[in-house]
């Protein structure tokens, strides 16, 4: 993972971002697929139910605690052919 910060709160993690996560076998990047913020994205938040996908396009949930930091990566978005913004080169 390049373009690493880990100091993210969870609270700042979208959905093509890389999370590392530790499910007992290590820490690994993981994509997060889904968040949902559990009151409709209001500012009283306390936790966080993210869905994530591991190397192997297996799925899982975990809910942290809001304030939680986490190591994440942002280049997965852009790396993407699914990427919102279009990539042009300009001249």
């Amino acid at each position: 993972m390049s373009n690493v910060s880990s100091n993210d709160r969870i609270e700042d993690v979208a959905p093509g971002d890389l999370v590392v996560v530790d499910r007992g076998a290590g820490e690994r990047p993981c994509k997060v697929v889904h968040v949902d913020r559990g009151d409709a994205g209001g500012s009283d938040v306390s936790a966080f139910r993210i869905t994530f996908e591991d190397e192997n396009a297996e799925t899982f949930q975990l809910e942290m605690a809001a304030g939680t930091r986490v190591t994440r990566a942002l280049e997965s978005k852009w790396e993407s052919t699914q990427s919102p913004t279009p990539h042009t080169e300009h001249p």
